[in-house]
């Protein structure tokens, strides 16, 4: 694997400018009724999707996921984005490294790579640690599974996930 065709700079800005705020697709009044219900303890804790698809090596429009809040993604998450993306082959490297080791059958070279999201992921004992995951998906529908591995904001892999798309 060429790591170097991997390597995004300037990431923190180039997700300034293209980064969108995920809404859900309900109406003004069902909006503004659900808003109602939702106490403040709930707004502060359910975090924001803010989203974009870039190009990362073969892959094209691999959707970019960073929490936030309805004003803006949140700020650590960006510098987190920028550190990632400057060594992003290092760590889709290591991803599928790890998902070989655990399922040795399956070959690199047929993962494709989906979604990087950036925020909170919750670990397999509940705790909520900042961090980002890398999805792949694997073969093709209806056959096709997801496989997210997880890792600390540090880069250090946490575990993974999969299941049916």
């Amino acid at each position: 694997m060429d790591l170097s065709k991997y390597t995004i700079d300037n990431m923190k800005e180039r997700l300034e400018e293209k980064l969108i705020l995920s809404k859900e697709l309900v109406s003004e009044g069902e909006y503004k009724k659900r808003s109602n219900i939702i106490s403040i303890v709930e707004k502060e804790w359910i975090l924001k999707e803010w989203f974009c698809s870039v190009d990362i090596g073969e892959w094209e429009d691999v959707e970019i996921i960073i929490h936030g809040s309805n004003e803006a993604p949140v700020e650590e998450l960006l510098s987190l984005a920028d550190r990632l993306f400057k060594q992003i082959g290092i760590h889709l490297e290591k991803a599928l490294v790890y998902l070989k080791k655990f399922i040795p059958s399956q070959e690199i070279d047929n993962y494709d790579l989906s979604t990087i999201t950036i925020g909170r992921i919750v670990n397999f004992d509940d705790s909520i640690l900042l961090g980002f995951s890398i999805h792949f998906v694997y073969g093709d529908y209806p056959y096709a599974f997801q496989y997210k591995v997880k890792f600390k904001e540090d880069g250090w892999p946490i575990g993974f996930e999969a299941g049916p798309l």
